[in-house]
C-alpha cells in the first residue's frame, strides 16, 4: 500500500499541508518514501479531522485445479488500522520505536521515486495494539 499519510507540516495557510519524505527500512535495503496523503484534513467549516487508514485484505485458499474442491475460495479477511503519519513520525513515533514497521515494497528501480511503494508490517501493528489487526476466518 503506497498511500500512507505523512507527517503533515503546515507552515503557511496558503500553501496547505505538505509531507516530509519518510524512509522505508528493510533488512537489506532502504529507500525514501513520499507519502501521498496528509495526516489531517481541514473541512470547509474549519474543523480539523485526522486521516484514518482502514484496510481490508482478502486472503484466498488455494485448492486444486480439478475435482470437486477446486478454485480459490475466500479463506479469511484481515482488517487493519494503519497509524497516520503523525503517529508514525511525531508522537508516539512508531517508526522509531518499532523498526521494520514501514519497509520497502517491490518496485522497479527505474520508477519515479515519488511513486515507489512502501509496506506496513501487520505483525508489528499487532504488537503496537491488538485492535489494529484482526483476522476473520471463513
Amino acid at each position: 500500500m503506497s498511500h500512507k499519510s505523512g507527517n503533515g507540516k503546515w507552515t503557511e495557510k496558503d500553501f496547505g499541508v505538505i509531507n516530509d519524505t519518510m524512509v522505508a527500512k528493510g533488512q537489506r535495503v532502504s529507500h525514501p518514501f513520499h507519502c501521498a496523503i496528509p495526516p489531517l484534513f481541514v473541512l470547509s467549516d474549519g474543523t480539523v479531522v485526522p486521516v484514518i487508514h482502514i484496510v481490508l485484505k482478502p486472503v484466498y485458499k488455494m485448492l486444486r485445479l480439478e475435482g470437486e474442491e477446486k478454485g480459490q475460495p475466500l479463506g479469511r479477511v484481515s482488517l487493519v488500522s494503519i497509524p497516520n503519519g503523525i503517529l508514525l513520525t511525531e508522537n508516539p513515533h512508531y517508526l522509531q520505536t518499532y523498526p521494520g514497521l514501514l519497509f520497502p515494497g517491490k518496485d522497479d528501480k527505474e520508477k519515479d521515486p515519488r511513486k515507489v511503494r512502501a509496506r506496513v508490517s501487520f505483525e508489528i501493528l499487532r504488537q503496537i495494539a491488538a485492535w489494529r489487526y484482526a483476522d476473520f476466518q471463513f
